[in-house]
């Protein structure tokens, strides 16, 4: 790819997060684990954050078939319970696939942090630069979707 092609891509994956993600960066400056009380009759993952994850292809590299149906069913507004909820978790997955494969200090950074507690582990990923993949999923992924993450990444050996 050229230089130009590059920095096209770049822009027009942060235009697209910047106009679909809008709650997600408001549920993101918060600083608490989402409510679990409240988790079942919120939906678990907006369909702009739906539509953000499937543009993005570094996301979409690391789902499954079914994860892939269930958020193009949340993206279009027609899913089931079902399918909201593995969506989410389906988006966690990819986020962890995602951080694999970034590997070295990226990943351990991320276990280290996760290990620490919530909030160190969001300022982790929130002080990743703007541009880099993992924090593009990971803006993109919703507060749900984040704290999944956060509790597989915790519950490693």
């Amino acid at each position: 790819m050229t230089r130009n092609a590059l920095r096209l891509t770049a822009v027009s994956t942060v235009a697209a997060l910047a106009l679909g993600t809008g709650a997600t960066l408001a549920q993101a400056s918060e600083d608490r684990a989402p409510d679990r009380a409240t988790a079942s009759s919120a939906p678990a993952l907006t369909a702009p954050q739906a539509r953000a994850l499937l543009a993005d292809p570094a996301v979409t590299a690391g789902l499954n078939a079914q994860d892939t149906t269930s958020l193009r069913a949340v993206a279009a507004g027609t899913a089931t319970e079902v399918q909201a909820r593995g969506a989410v978790g389906g988006a966690a997955k990819a986020l962890f696939n995602l951080l694999k494969k970034h590997g070295g200090k990226i990943y351990n950074g991320a276990v280290k942090a996760a290990k620490a507690n919530w909030g160190k582990f969001r300022s982790y990923m929130d002080g990743l630069p703007w541009y880099h993949p993992v924090r593009i999923a990971w803006v993109a992924a919703g507060a749900e979707a984040q704290y999944q993450l956060y509790s597989y990444i915790r519950g490693l050996g």
